[in-house]
């Protein structure tokens, strides 16, 4: 999960490095690489034009952005995030490097990610 503002993680970049147009690797500073393509970055995009600020509720169309999507620059944004210019045209999303991690999709991120939804509170068969 995303921490909330003001809240250190310890988790940070230790490099940056696009592979090809399409795809994007980090490799953190616990040693963790991940692999990212465009697309599913795009998929994730959080700002105004893409979810509601109000609501929270979505308003970009995953099924919208194409597979071939590519990155046509990654910036820096000061120590905590990444900005990307993407080929359809969209550049106005900020990537903390939480949420990056937290979109992380490899199996080992996935199957942990899983584990802690499985984790919820106890249901009423469970307490008795």
């Amino acid at each position: 999960m995303i921490p909330p503002p003001g809240t250190e993680f310890s988790t940070r970049p230790s490099a940056i490095k696009k592979i090809g147009a399409a795809e994007i690797q980090i490799l953190w500073s616990d040693g963790h690489m991940s692999t990212y393509r465009a697309s599913y970055l795009r998929r994730h995009c959080r700002c105004a034009l893409c979810v509601d600020e109000l609501t929270g509720r979505p308003r970009l169309v995953p099924e919208t952005i194409p597979e071939d999507l590519t990155i046509l620059s990654v910036e820096l944004v000061g120590q905590y995030a990444l900005h990307f210019q993407w080929s359809d045209g969209h550049s106005t999303g900020i990537y903390p490097f939480a949420q990056l991690r937290a979109l992380c999709p490899c199996e080992h991120c996935a199957n942990a990610l899983r584990e802690d939804r499985s984790e919820g509170p106890l249901d009423a068969t469970a307490r008795e």
